[in-house]
């Protein structure tokens, strides 16, 4: 074999394994069979459902993608604070969060940024589809922060939001 058509095959390997290796980074970095595989959870209620106290409740709304189902907030026995989702399904997005968001910094049409001072983070969104639970900090102030979004940081954009009235 001479030696120019033997560095053309040289190259062409060390390309194909680059190409591949860029292709893993990028199926990896953005997961697109996720868009098509919907996650569902079914925790069940906590066991003293019959002891909780409803504190406020709200049904989402759909703002960037289709969002739907019930938020609760249930004061439990202990003292302690619940969130639960039910009947909630959103758009199947990898890295969504659930947040607790001061409902006036949202207004206007304005796009919404996550900034300290107007929400709470909550948590990682345990599943696109289903009942799920999440346990609230002691310090949240429901008169301010009285709206649960559905937040996607890597699109920053809110899927759905709803709205907590008092019970």
């Amino acid at each position: 074999m001479s030696e120019p058509a033997n560095r053309f095959s040289k190259r062409r390997v060390v390309l194909s394994v680059l190409a591949l290796v860029v292709a893993f980074g990028l199926w990896y970095a953005f997961r697109p069979e996720k868009l098509f595989v919907n996650k569902k959870v079914n925790e069940p209620a906590p066991a003293t459902l019959g002891q909780l106290t409803p504190l406020y409740t709200g049904s989402f709304h759909t703002d960037a993608r289709d969002t739907s189902g019930r938020a609760t907030v249930y004061r439990q026995p202990n003292g302690s604070r619940l969130l639960t989702l039910s009947n909630f399904s959103t758009a199947n997005e990898p890295g969504l969060t659930v947040i607790l968001v001061d409902g006036s910094s949202m207004g206007n049409g304005q796009p919404f940024t996550p900034a300290d001072s107007n929400h709470r983070d909550i948590g990682e969104i345990k599943a696109s589809q289903g009942e799920q639970n999440y346990a609230l900090p002691e310090d949240v102030d429901f008169n301010r922060f009285n709206t649960v979004a559905i937040y996607s940081a890597g699109l920053h954009t809110v899927f759905g939001t709803a709205k907590l009235d008092a019970f």
